[in-house]
């Protein structure tokens, strides 16, 4: 529980509050959001929390170990919004669009989401087992539903990360197929055009199929 001061502040005016692991980690979230394309250094992350980066080796032996514990609070952090109640395939597809969006930010984090050691996933597989129960899986139906879906989210969210914005793509491509009267390459015009659209339907449709695939899992709709 948070205590407030009813004295002086001991810490004196203008003085950074107390370090610690936790406001570390904020502090690497912060800058995350702040600019989610700029690479993470214990220099920026030491700006934010007012300190020198050598105090942040302290708590963290290097970047890496940084970034772990960063990915690790935000993976946690995901489980803390509540679904709506309703039939589990609307809840499962609910859960899957907060998940994407609270990922989106993150694509620095991605590689140490998918190899954490850490039980960071366990809020979530918690919160899958509770919107899947209904659909009446058998156990290893349920852990092979579970796979699909943290797989679908983390897939789609580190190649949303590490993809090239829609208007460089569009114009590489556009490059690529020239400027000639090739009736091939003049064919695949729409198409290029097209993309950045497609890019935003991208995640529903494989968001529908990954239900569907769980709904038949479960012998062909809701129960």
């Amino acid at each position: 529980m948070t205590q407030v001061a009813t004295g002086p502040d001991r810490r004196g005016r203008g003085r950074p509050p107390r370090l610690s692991r936790e406001r570390i980690v904020e502090g690497a979230v912060e800058v995350l959001l702040a600019e989610p394309a700029v690479s993470l250094t214990i220099k920026r992350v030491a700006d934010a929390v007012g300190a020198a980066p050598m105090a942040l080796y302290r708590y963290f032996p290097d970047r890496d170990a940084l970034l772990q514990a960063t990915a690790d609070h935000v993976l946690e952090a995901m489980e803390r919004a509540p679904i709506a109640d309703g039939p589990w395939p609307d809840r499962l597809r609910a859960w899957m669009r907060a998940g994407q969006a609270n990922l989106r930010p993150y694509p620095q984090l991605m590689p140490y989401m998918t190899t954490t050691r850490h039980p960071a996933w366990l809020p979530g597989l918690t919160r899958l087992r509770e919107i899947l129960t209904p659909a009446g899986l058998t156990a290893e139906d349920l852990a092979l539903a579970a796979a699909l879906i943290s797989s679908t989210m983390l897939g789609h969210a580190v190649y949303e990360g590490y993809r090239r914005p829609d208007e460089e793509m569009t114009a590489l491509l556009d490059d690529a197929v020239g400027h000639g009267a090739d009736p091939t390459t003049d064919a695949l015009r729409p198409l290029v055009a097209g993309l950045p659209a497609a890019h935003a339907r991208l995640y529903d449709a494989i968001l529908d199929q990954t239900v569907t695939t769980v709904e038949r899992l479960a012998g062909g709709g809701a129960r």
